[in-house]
């Protein structure tokens, strides 16, 4: 339970600072377009999108682990196609919060296995 409160507070970390990045990065595209610097367009929505499927994945690694760890490496991958390398400051948050919600689980699993429960009786 430990890993995964650990997962939680580190996932939670990396999806504000994944939100602080993606609210700077597309504020600068959009002054960049009001000043004629560039013609991309703003990425805040899909951003934010990302941001909250980050979020969802570090609150289900408490209950649902395997969910927490999917939604954790989707929303860390999906952040630099939304962000490009400034991705870097956020994702490895997610990452770490993603493997220890991964190794919980799989302590879990060593813990609770069916031949140890026969032996145990």
């Amino acid at each position: 339970m430990l890993q995964r409160t650990l997962a939680l507070i580190i996932g939670l970390i990396g999806a504000v600072a994944a939100f602080i990045i993606n609210l700077l990065y597309s504020s600068l595209h959009v002054l960049g377009r009001v000043a004629g610097i560039t013609n991309n367009a703003s990425h805040f929505f899909w951003g934010l999108i990302v941001v909250l499927i980050g979020f969802a994945g570090s609150l289900f690694a408490v209950f649902f682990p395997t969910t927490g760890v999917v939604l954790l490496v989707v929303a860390s991958i999906a952040f630099f196609f939304i962000a490009g390398w400034w991705a870097l400051l956020a994702s490895p948050f997610l990452l770490i919060a993603a493997f220890l919600a991964y190794r919980s689980t799989s302590v879990r699993q060593q813990v609770y296995s069916p031949n140890e429960q026969e032996t145990i009786k």
